[in-house]
């Protein structure tokens, strides 16, 4: 088309379509680890609205990107993975991840449709999961109720405040999780 018969509404479409160009190095990565992509674009994302909530100078979010910030756990803990992201995650081989939730390493748990759902939250990086797991899974073991007890506020942790047990895990508190475990399962049962 000439650019004397370009209407404006065009030259819109078209500068909305101009992408930046990656590094050969770049693109390689994104060609090797496509899940990993949209984990990192987002921490990027949340240290800049991080940074810019501070009101020091960050680097500008561009307005289209703004919606995909939100205002919780960088590790977004309402995430679910399949067998294959985990493994991505955790740098292990698919068997790796099916053996780990086998012994009860890795929460996980067969959903109808969507297969076998892991919450992400616990895979902390290559190879590591947050301690505790296997024990909370001893006290309560269906994985989607263990999930549920470590995901919602509860004062069975600490009397004094709500916490999520999975918060308090991380922090390392895995007695202090087990034990309320136990005191769930008690109040529920």
């Amino acid at each position: 088309m000439k650019s004397s018969t370009t209407k404006p509404s065009e030259w819109v479409v078209r500068a909305l379509n101009v992408r930046a160009t990656l590094s050969r190095r770049a693109a390689l990565f994104v060609e090797q680890h496509p899940n990993a992509v949209t984990d990192i674009v987002a921490e990027a994302l949340e240290e800049a609205a991080a940074v810019e909530a501070l009101g020091r100078k960050a680097p500008a979010i561009p307005e289209r990107l703004r919606r995909l910030v939100v205002a919780h756990d960088r590790s977004d803990p309402g995430r679910f993975l399949s067998i294959s992201e985990a493994a991505e995650r955790l740098e292990v081989t698919r068997v790796t991840v099916y053996a780990w939730i086998e012994s009860k390493r890795l929460l996980a748990w067969r959903a109808t449709r969507r297969g076998v759902l892991i919450p992400s939250e616990q895979i902390l990086g290559a190879g590591a999961v947050v301690p505790g797991i296997e024990r909370v899974l001893a006290v309560i073991p269906e994985p989607e109720a263990a999930w549920d007890f470590l995901n919602e506020e509860s004062a069975f942790v600490d009397p004094d405040k709500l916490l999520r047990p999975m918060d308090a895990l991380k922090a390392g508190a895995v007695e202090a999780v087990v034990a309320a475990a136990h005191s769930f399962l008690d109040a529920f049962t």
